[in-house]
């Protein structure tokens, strides 16, 4: 996925340090997204667990139980993720124990 092309990031009016997705291509056009907590499994699995809100859609009966949605929803998290750390943008931090 590519960023202003399948989607793009949009500042949260509730937040201002906080970004959500608006899905611009796809089953999901128009959807809006925002990610709260993701982390890795640390045991070098390679596996990401995340959490994910549907903030609007045109979809009425679209929510976060979707599985369709959920796997979308985990290309599109690497996809900005990846983005993210080739342009420096995003930062990786060791979580707190």
């Amino acid at each position: 996925m590519i960023e202003l092309k399948d989607y793009e990031l949009i500042p949260d009016p509730e937040d201002h340090e906080l970004w959500n997705v608006r899905i611009l291509e796809g089953q999901y056009t128009e959807t809006i997204l925002k990610f709260g907590a993701i982390s890795f499994n640390e045991s070098g699995e390679g596996t990401m667990t995340f959490n994910f809100y549907v903030v609007s859609s045109p979809d009425s009966l679209l929510t976060v139980e979707d599985t369709d949605l959920q796997e979308f929803a985990g290309e599109l998290l690497e996809a900005i993720i990846r983005d993210g750390m080739d342009t420096g943008s995003v930062i990786m931090k060791e979580r707190n124990q």
